[in-house]
C-alpha cells in the first residue's frame, strides 16, 4: 500500500514539475501559452442593478411635504386604488378653517359690492333724469320768452297798450279841456271846472310818460336781462347734466372698482380652499396602479428620510414604486474612458446574482448623453448610465428591483485575430513587448497590439501563430529593467500595459496553451 501511494505522488510531481524544469538542468521553465488565431469577443463587463420597465412610482404631492403617518409595508402586493401611504394633516385641517372663514368674508364682501353697484345704477338713472329735466324746463322758459310769440312779446305789447291808451286818455283830456274853456269862455261854465279839467290832462301826460319810459326801459334792460338770466340757467342746467353725468358714472365705476376686487379677493380665497382640500385628499395615497411596494431609496444616505412611519417626505419625493417584475432591465454605469465604443443595439450578457446558475440575454437599448460624476467620493469620475434589455426573462424567477447583475456588452467580434492572454503582454522601455519562447530561448520581442479584453490581447504584429510566449511577461521586464541599471535622461517610466485579472476565459475566445 505504501509502495503504491509513493508510486502515485512521485508520478504527480513528475506531470507538473517536469514539464517546467528548463531543459532538465533544474531551472524552471515559464508557464507558457501558445499564439493562437481565431474569434475574438471584445466586450466590456460591469456590473448593474435590475429595474422594472413599467414601474410605478409613488411621490409625494403634497406642497410643502409632510409626515408620513403610515405607509404600507414593503413587499406586500396591493391592488390599483388601494391605499399604501398616509400623512399628517392636523396642520392642514387647521388651516382649511382659517381658510373658510376668509372665503365667507370675502363672499360677504362681493354680495355687499354688489349691492353698491346696483345702487349706485340706480342713483345715475335717477340724478341724470333730473338735471336732463331741469335743461330741457330751462330751455322751454328761455325759449318761452324768447319766441316771437313769447312771454317778452307779450310784455312788450302789453307795454305798447297801456301807452296807446294813456296817449288816448291824454287826447281825450286836451279835448275836453279846450271844450270847457270855450265853455268858461262863453260863461256856461266855472272856473274851478276848468282847473279840474287841466290837472286831468296833466295827469293823462304823466301816464304816456310813465308807459314810454316803462316801455323803453323794458326793451332797453329788463328784456336783456331776462334773457340773459333764462339763458344763464339753460347754459347751467346743461353743464351740470355734464357734472351729475361725469360724477354718477365715477360713483359707479367706483362701485364696480370695488366689486371686481371684492371677486378677485374671493376667487383667490376659494382657490385656496379649494387647494387646502386637494392638499388635505392627497395626505392619502393610493396606488395608482397594482403590483408589490418597493420603497423608494432616492435619499438612501439620509436617515432621516428613510421611507418609514413618521419620516419626513418633502414635496416630489418618491416614496415606492409598484414595479411590474414581469418586465425587467439592467442599469449600469459605463466608464468614460470606453463608453464611446459602445453602441445601443450590441448584445449583452448577464449573471444575475440571484440566479447564479443561469445567464441571461439582451441588447444596450440607451446610453445617457451626460455623465454622471460620482463627486467627492468618486473623485471626479465620469460614468454614463446605460440600460441593457433582458431577452429571456423567466417568467418565474422572482426576481426584485435593485438585484445586482454583472454584464458584459459585446463590442466586437474579430473573426480572424491572433491572441495571446493578457498576461502575456507588458511595456518595455514605452513599448509593448511579449517573450517569445522556443525551446529552451527566451527573447523578448516588440509587439504592435490591437484590441483586448478581459482574458486576451490582439497581436497585429510581432507574434505569429503558434508561437510560444511567457505568461509573466511584466515580472521578466521588471527583472531586465533593474538588471539594465538606471535609464538614461529622459527615458520614460516604465509602467505595465494590461492588467491579468484571473478569470476564465470568455466563450469564443482563444485558449491558453499550457507550458510544454
Amino acid at each position: 500500500m505504501i509502495l503504491a501511494v509513493a508510486a502515485g505522488v512521485g508520478y504527480g510531481l513528475w506531470v507538473f514539475v517536469g514539464p517546467r524544469v528548463w531543459g532538465g538542468s533544474g531551472k524552471a521553465r515559464p508557464l507558457t501559452a501558445v499564439a493562437v488565431r481565431g474569434e475574438l469577443k471584445i466586450g466590456i463587463t460591469d456590473t448593474g442593478e435590475l429595474e422594472s420597465i413599467d414601474a410605478v412610482q409613488v411621490m409625494c404631492e403634497l406642497m410643502g411635504g409632510g409626515k408620513l403617518v403610515s405607509v404600507v409595508d414593503e413587499g406586500k402586493s396591493v391592488a390599483k386604488g388601494d391605499e399604501v401611504a398616509r400623512l399628517d394633516t392636523d396642520a392642514l385641517a387647521k388651516l382649511l378653517s382659517e381658510q373658510e372663514v376668509k372665503f365667507q368674508t370675502a363672499d360677504g364682501k362681493v354680495k355687499s359690492c354688489r349691492s353698491d353697484l346696483s345702487q349706485a345704477l340706480n342713483k345715475k338713472d335717477g340724478e341724470i333724469a333730473k338735471v336732463e329735466l331741469a335743461l330741457t324746463l330751462a330751455k322751454i322758459d328761455l325759449e318761452a320768452y324768447t319766441d316771437d310769440k313769447g312771454e317778452c312779446r307779450k310784455e312788450i305789447d302789453d307795454r305798447k297798450g297801456k301807452l296807446e291808451l294813456a296817449k288816448k286818455q291824454r287826447k281825450e283830456g286836451e279835448d275836453d279841456l279846450a271844450f270847457t274853456r270855450d265853455l268858461v269862455k262863453d260863461g256856461y261854465a266855472q272856473l274851478e271846472q276848468l282847473r279840474a279839467k287841466e290837472f286831468t290832462v296833466e295827469q293823462r301826460k304823466f301816464e304816456v310818460a310813465s308807459a314810454e319810459a316803462d316801455l323803453a326801459i323794458f326793451e332797453r334792460f329788463t328784456k336783456l336781462k331776462k334773457v340773459t338770466e333764462l339763458k344763464a340757467k339753460s347754459d347751467d342746467a346743461a353743464r351740470e347734466v355734464v357734472r351729475t353725468k361725469e360724477t354718477q358714472q365715477s360713483l359707479v365705476d367706483k362701485a364696480q372698482s370695488e366689486l371686481k376686487a371684492a371677486e378677485s379677493n374671493a376667487d383667490i380665497e376659494k382657490k385656496q380652499l379649494v387647494r387646502l382640500n386637494e392638499q388635505i385628499e392627497r395626505c392619502l395615497i393610493r396606488a395608482p396602479a397594482g403590483g408589490i411596494v418597493v420603497y423608494s431609496t432616492a435619499r438612501s444616505w439620509d436617515e432621516n428620510s428613510r421611507i418609514r412611519p413618521g419620516a419626513q417626505v418633502y414635496y416630489q419625493q418618491p416614496i415606492l414604486t409598484l414595479p411590474d417584475l414581469s418586465k425587467m432591465r439592467v442599469k449600469m454605469k459605463i466608464h468614460e474612458s470606453v463608453v464611446k465604443k459602445v453602441n445601443a443595439g450590441m448584445n449583452a450578457t448577464m449573471q444575475i446574482s440571484a440566479l447564479p446558475d443561469k445567464t441571461l440575454h439582451g441588447k444596450v437599448i440607451k446610453i445617457a448623453t451626460i455623465a454622471q460624476s460620482e463627486g467627492w467620493r468618486g473623485a471626479g469620475v465620469k460614468q454614463y448610465e446605460t440600460t441593457v434589455s433582458i431577452a429571456d426573462l423567466p417568467a418565474d424567477a422572482g426576481l426584485k428591483p435593485g438585484m445586482t447583475a454583472d454584464v458584459k456588452i459585446l463590442i466586437a467580434v474579430l473573426a480572424d485575430a491572433v491572441s495571446v492572454p493578457v498576461t502575456a503582454v507588458t511595456e518595455f522601455d514605452g513599448k509593448k513587448v511579449v517573450y517569445a519562447v522556443d525551446g529552451n530561448t527566451v527573447t523578448r520581442r516588440e509587439v504592435k497590439v490591437g484590441e483586448t479584453n478581459e482574458q486576451f490581447v490582439q497581436i497585429v504584429e510581432g507574434v505569429e501563430p503558434g508561437e510560444e510566449v511567457a505568461l509573466d511577461a511584466r515580472q521578466r521586464a521588471s527583472v531586465e529593467s533593474k538588471a539594465s541599471g538606471p535609464k538614461a535622461e529622459g527615458a520614460k517610466p516604465e509602467t505595465p500595459a494590461v492588467a491579468a485579472p484571473a478569470v476564465a476565459p470568455t466563450a469564443g475566445a482563444p485558449v491558453a496553451a499550457g507550458g510544454g
